[in-house]
């Protein structure tokens, strides 16, 4: 039965999906209830915000009109009849005419004081009888103190829209060319009663009267430095909305700023308000809304630390110990003190090491011991075909008297039979598997009659302490002498070199034969690479595949077209770690 495993492969843990998955479920749910909160805060605010505005509105507009009916009234007194005879006829009238035309002027006047609980005073000044009229000091010839205070405050220029001197506020008219002055004393207190009605709409805020010209006329602040402040604020460009109000901080602290205009006085009802005792009411529910968030983060981090415990350290333990697995660490078990599913499979991985171990040291010695008898295979199949080789070319030196050569030749072969038929173990110095080779270069070189040769590098730089198996190198060699110069060639030659760097030993054979086609180096270069078990275990494929068995990955045989013509093979073996 094969299983299949769907998807990509990806660099995040099964632990770092699942608490990804949950967040990206739980965070829309999140998101829409703060959106939610935030929405109906902003407009709860908002109209808790615009009823503030409406309020502060009705009562300026209020306080402008009852104002402006004054004004009104002012210039309606300056057109009245009565007083516009005693203006034009001044000394021509009879004592009792002067008489009723003052006392109709004062009933005018007191219906203006009247009129209006902001009115403290109400008087006019007549040039042509040299008298002031008020409700306050009846008829007072002048000079008298009044008119002269009303005298000093004409002259401002430009007019304005009110007079102020010390704590008292006056509106005046003038009339009839200057003989007639119409002066309105407002009551200040009265004025800052009704600034004090608009403060009662918050117990945290204030309102004054001003402008950038004249500055704070009135304030209900115990500190007018509080409300000049403010007026700078509201007087600097682009800071107010559509609906007359802004928001600015002042000592640290935000103020909720509304401002509406005053026409009658040409000045700007300012209100402020601290924007804690306008939200105030939702600060509870912030409270709460805040408290439900913070439980939600509780939820998460607590299912993040239960999925850890429950699922991601028993599967870090797992994959833990896989890795060690891979490492070809057999002795490795996992202990489960838990009876749930990752027992089972805790238990299953430390059956499946038990056994993987058990068929890993039957396969080694398995193949220790195919290694042994491919090496007794490769001696036997070398030793008779050498030998008779041999011992054909000791007849025919002996038969044409070259005795000396067939000395030579039988020293020779006595020791390289010696040495490849030794018992004992399989391993030998590396200097005298590369003597052995070069015993067998001799014999051959004898066996060609000189025509052909060898060179060879000594081995001064390996160290004495590396083995080798023996009988790697003369197959290798020999396969030179078979092939490369199978044609008769003459002035061949075979080229021995080794190099050793860093626990990296290769030893290099290359010949200068002719008949090597790139065909046979890619054809041979395919059978050193293909599984041992479809092709024949002897010369080159075997000591590649001895090669390979013992030395880490990187060693074995490696061919190409030599610099000299014919065929390189290389050698090599990597002693950093064994097979």
């Amino acid at each position: 039965m094969k299983l299949q495993v769907a998807g990509k492969a990806s660099k995040w843990v099964v632990y770092q999906k699942m608490i990804f998955v949950f967040i990206l479920f739980f965070l829309p749910l999140i998101s829409m209830n703060i959106w939610l909160n935030y929405k109906g805060m902003s407009i709860t605010r908002q109209t808790i915000l615009n009823s503030a505005v409406a309020g502060a509105d009705f009562y300026s507009k209020q306080l402008d009109n009852e104002l402006y009916l004054i004004r009104k009234l002012q210039l309606q007194l300056l057109n009245d009849d009565n007083l516009q005879k005693l203006s034009f006829r001044g000394k021509t009238l009879e004592n009792y005419e002067e008489v009723e035309f003052i006392n109709r002027v004062i009933d005018r006047l007191s219906t203006l004081t009247e009129s209006s609980e902001y009115v403290v005073n109400a008087g006019v000044y007549v040039e042509a009888v040299g008298k002031t009229i008020s409700t306050k000091n009846d008829v007072t010839v002048t000079p008298n103190p009044e008119m002269e205070l009303i005298k000093s405050l004409i002259p401002i220029t430009p007019k304005p829209s009110f007079y102020r001197i010390g704590e008292r506020i006056f509106f005046i008219e003038v009339g009839n060319y200057g003989g007639i002055w119409s002066y309105i004393e407002i009551s200040k207190p009265k004025l800052l009663n009704a600034l004090r009605e608009i403060t009662n709409l918050y117990p945290e805020s204030n309102v004054f009267l001003g402008n950038q010209e004249s500055g704070v006329v009135l304030t209900t602040a115990k500190k007018d430095e509080d409300s000049a402040e403010i007026l700078n604020l509201t007087s600097e460009p682009n800071v107010k909305d559509s609906n007359g109000s802004v928001i600015r901080k002042l000592h640290d602290i935000s103020y909720f700023i509304i401002r509406d205009e005053v026409r009658s006085m040409h000045l700007s009802l300012i209100m402020y308000v601290n924007q804690n005792e306008i939200t105030r009411p939702l600060v509870h529910f912030s409270s709460w809304f805040y408290s439900l968030f913070f439980m939600a983060v509780i939820v998460m981090v607590l299912y993040s630390i239960s999925v850890h415990l429950m699922i991601h350290r028993p599967l870090s333990k797992l994959v833990k110990a896989f890795h060690m697995l891979e490492a070809d660490n057999l002795n490795i078990i996992i202990e489960s003190k838990s009876n749930d599913e990752f027992h089972y499979v805790f238990n299953g991985f430390n059956n499946m090491a038990h056994k993987l171990k058990k068929s890993i040291e039957e396969i080694y010695e398995q193949k220790i011991a195919l290694q042994h008898s491919q090496f007794k295979q490769l001696q036997s199949q070398i030793n008779p075909h050498f030998l008779y080789n041999c011992f054909f070319n000791i007849h025919v030196m002996c038969l044409v008297g070259e005795t000396d050569g067939a000395a030579t030749l039988s020293q020779k072969l006595g020791s390289y039979y010696k040495y490849i038929t030794r018992s004992g173990s399989d391993e030998v110095p590396f200097y005298k598997e590369y003597r052995h080779a070069l015993d067998y270069c001799e014999i051959q070189c004898i066996r060609f009659s000189n025509r052909i040769a060898y060179e060879f590098q000594e081995i001064s730089d390996i160290p004495q302490f590396i083995s080798v198996p023996r009988l790697i190198i003369q197959p290798i060699v020999e396969n030179a002498f078979e092939h490369a110069f199978e044609d008769g060639t003459t002035e061949g030659i075979v080229y021995i070199s080794t190099y050793y760097h860093e626990g990296r030993l290769q030893v290099t054979i290359e010949d200068n034969g002719n008949m090597l086609t790139d065909e046979h180096v890619e054809q041979l270069r395919k059978k050193l690479t293909m599984d041992s078990k479809h092709i024949e275990k002897t010369g080159l494929i075997n000591v590649n595949n001895r090669l390979q068995l013992k030395y880490a990955s990187g060693s074995g045989l490696f061919v190409s077209r030599s610099p000299y013509g014919g065929l390189r093979v290389d050698l090599v073996i990597i002693l950093d770690k064994e097979a």
